[in-house]
């Protein structure tokens, strides 16, 4: 078990270091904040320290990042799958909500919405490969703050 935790605990670099919640990473969005697409409903969890959106907000927002599963390669492929056998959903979305908190978020946005996608110049494999969210292994996951 010790050797387990050596394997999967980050190396300290000092100042360096990203702030990580669980396995929910943050990478931020540089580029032009057009009008992203909104909808007249989604379903909200507000049980966490910002909401999140699974669909799109009926408002304005500006996108700051997509959070992401870094696990992708390697003995990180195996420590994804033990944990998404082993630990429950509300675990990720928690952490994801304090990841987007952390950097000044209002809420979290869950969606597969093209423009987005697109904007992150994604393929469906790659967001397969890093969605944070197990229950929404097709649909990229942001932190956005409200207009």
């Amino acid at each position: 078990m010790v050797l387990l935790a050596l394997v999967v605990a980050p190396p300290l670099r000092g100042q360096e270091r990203e702030k990580v919640f669980g396995d929910a990473h943050f990478i931020a969005y540089e580029g032009p904040q057009p009008s992203w697409p909104t909808a007249d409903h989604a379903q909200v969890i507000k049980d966490f320290a910002v909401p999140i959106y699974l669909g799109l907000p009926d408002k304005s927002y500006k996108v700051l990042g997509r959070i992401y599963d870094p696990r992708s390669s390697g003995f990180g492929i195996v420590l994804r799958a033990f944990a998404e056998g082993l630990f429950p959903e509300k675990d990720r979305q928690r952490d994801c909500a304090n990841q987007a908190q952390y950097r000044g978020a209002d809420a979290v946005v869950v969606t597969n919405d093209p423009k987005l996608v697109k904007a992150f110049d994604l393929d469906s494999s790659e967001i397969a490969k890093s969605a944070p969210l197990f229950n929404h292994k097709h649909k990229i996951v942001l932190a956005v703050k409200f207009k």
